[in-house]
């Protein structure tokens, strides 16, 4: 097989930010015969889907826009309240079983990735009785309590997904989202992930964290990072394999946010800024595209602290900000469900 399908989400501020994902896709998966790059556009203006357009036939890819206005319709209808003022990361649930394909699957990018490999493994694992295949996330592992998983239950990454769309239709994978947000709970913290996680949690297969490597690792260190979530090898990635990736380096690098900021923002300082600019001079955008974020007084000074603290200090104090901060959104969500 050498066929890639892949589905990206994005809205007009994103639009940027996932040109220089699908660039970085292109570039480093040109020896594939076909990769079919399907867009779903939750109001992307004309301006940056003609620069879209232009990247994607550059490199002799298809490009398929699929509309967001009939997924966020029956979003509204379920009483499904947008995150941060759009319902764009919830969009993948509901379009990958409208998809027409030339294959069983496809690999769902956020727009924040940024691929620096070869994808040919994922053309071929065996996706047999899993809606998807995931890499699992680094959360703090109190919050899996906060959403119904055990301890000792994986909680999966959504932000690279690999979808057995055949399985997906075959087990009305769409219909049980549905029906959990219609009779469960529809509001969570971490949205889209979160429903992943608490539906499909034991039809997940698992794929090494090279093909989405959280920022975390390269800000604080493995080592830092497991006492920052409260991990251990047997509930997440063992240490070994992560630090092996890190000294090797990530197939796709997932931008995780932070104090730090993102690489598309003016006052980043996050480890993939060399990395995103280096594939943003490939695409129609230039550094004058790169957004300007006003900053809360928490993450300013997050940030000093990051930056002025030995980390032996520092990820105390990053633990105990994060456990309030994740606890509160979700206190957040289910008290809005209850108005």
């Amino acid at each position: 097989m050498s066929t890639l399908n892949v589905l990206y989400q994005s809205d007009n501020n994103y639009a940027m930010v996932t040109g220089v994902s699908i660039v970085s896709l292109c570039v480093n998966n040109s020896h594939l015969a076909d990769i079919n790059i399907y867009l779903i556009d939750d109001g992307i203006s004309e301006d940056n889907l003609e620069k879209i357009r232009k990247l994607v036939c550059r490199y002799n890819r298809n490009l398929v826009i699929v509309d967001s206005a009939p997924i966020k319709q029956k979003l509204i209808e379920l009483n499904v309240q947008p995150w941060r003022g759009t319902y764009t990361t919830y969009y993948k649930l509901f379009a990958a079983s409208q998809l027409e394909l030339p294959t069983d699957r496809v690999l769902q990018l956020d727009g924040d990735t940024i691929i620096n490999g070869k994808l040919d493994e994922l053309l071929s694992l065996d996706l047999s009785n899993s809606v998807c295949a995931a890499t699992r996330d680094c959360v703090l592992t109190s919050y899996k309590k906060a959403i119904g998983l055990k301890r000792d239950e994986y909680y999966y990454n959504c932000g690279v997904m690999l979808i057995n769309v055949d399985y997906w239709k075959k087990n009305n994978c769409t219909g049980r989202i549905i029906d959990h947000l219609n009779n469960v709970r529809n509001k969570y913290f971490v949205v889209d992930q979160d429903i992943v996680n608490v539906l499909f949690r034991n039809e997940i297969t698992y794929i090494s964290a090279t093909y989405n490597f959280n920022a975390c690792f390269y800000l604080y260190g493995v080592d830092r990072t497991f006492s920052i979530y409260d991990l251990t090898d047997d509930i997440y990635i063992p240490k070994k394999e992560l630090k092996e990736i890190l000294k090797t380096g990530p197939v796709i690098n997932h931008c995780m946010s932070a104090m730090c900021g993102r690489p598309w923002e003016h006052d980043s300082i996050h480890p993939q800024n060399d990395l995103f600019d280096h594939y943003l001079k490939l695409t129609e955008w230039d550094d004058s595209d790169k957004l300007t974020v006003r900053r809360s007084f928490v993450f300013r000074a997050q940030r000093w602290l990051y930056v002025h603290l030995p980390l032996s200090l520092y990820w105390p104090i990053h633990r105990a900000v994060l456990t309030f901060w994740m606890w509160k959104q979700n206190r957040d969500c289910l008290a809005s469900e209850s108005e």
